[in-house]
């Protein structure tokens, strides 16, 4: 990889990580500053989203660690943001319990040797999700029913992605006898990791659990 790809890579895993940095800090900012600034900064930070993923695919620097640190980042602010609109609008909750339901079933795919694509019921469900949420603290009020109008898209959004979450584990083959983990060396790990290349020559395949783990004998 030249130098100049090398430079995207690291700004465009940068940008991603910002959003970690933003779930850690949306707890303190919400209860300082107010409903109006937590929109603000929500919406810059799902904007990131949106541009870590535009620069990766045009300088051609997207990798598997990128894809699963967007996920975990994405997962994280979600999860924190909603739990924190909660205080303002209680129909997020619902949300809440979506999200930790999917995470719940994708991690028991893995444990089985496999693996739950992000498809784009996911990434749309994603969309909806932060647009509701930024709307939440822009404009909850003391009212039941503007509230639950704005939380209303994302909790259908969630129950439409978990409902396929459940559809594709179920068809999630168990090889427990089949596969033996097979630890690679660092060298083999990096590249896996971090190689723009790898990512693009398997990336629609069944994921990086394949490339971890080897035919029994």
């Amino acid at each position: 990889m030249d130098s100049r790809r090398k430079r995207w890579l690291i700004i465009v895993n940068l940008i991603t990580s910002s959003r970690i940095i933003g779930s850690i800090l949306l707890f303190p900012i919400y209860f300082k500053y107010g409903q109006n600034v937590m929109g603000t900064i929500l919406t810059v930070l799902f904007l990131t989203d949106w541009v870590d993923g535009y620069l990766a695919r045009k300088y051609k620097v997207s990798t598997f660690f990128g894809s699963i640190m967007d996920g975990v980042c994405d997962k994280c602010m979600a999860i924190v943001s909603c739990i924190i609109l909660c205080f303002i609008n209680k129909y997020f909750l619902i949300a809440v319990i979506f999200e930790v339901l999917i995470f719940l079933t994708n991690t028991f795919a893995l444990t089985q040797k496999g693996n739950i694509q992000s498809s784009i019921i996911g990434k749309g469900k994603m969309w909806v999700l932060s647009i509701c949420v930024i709307l939440g603290f822009f404009f909850s009020k003391d009212n039941n029913l503007i509230n639950f109008i704005i939380a209303a898209p994302a909790i259908i959004a969630e129950a439409i992605t978990f409902g396929d979450y459940l559809i594709r584990s179920s068809k999630v083959k168990v090889q427990i006898e089949a596969k033996k983990p097979h630890y690679k060396n660092i060298k083999d790990i990096n590249k896996m990791l971090f190689s723009p290349e790898f990512y693009l020559a398997h990336k629609d395949d069944e994921g990086l659990i394949d490339h971890i783990y080897k035919d029994g004998q």
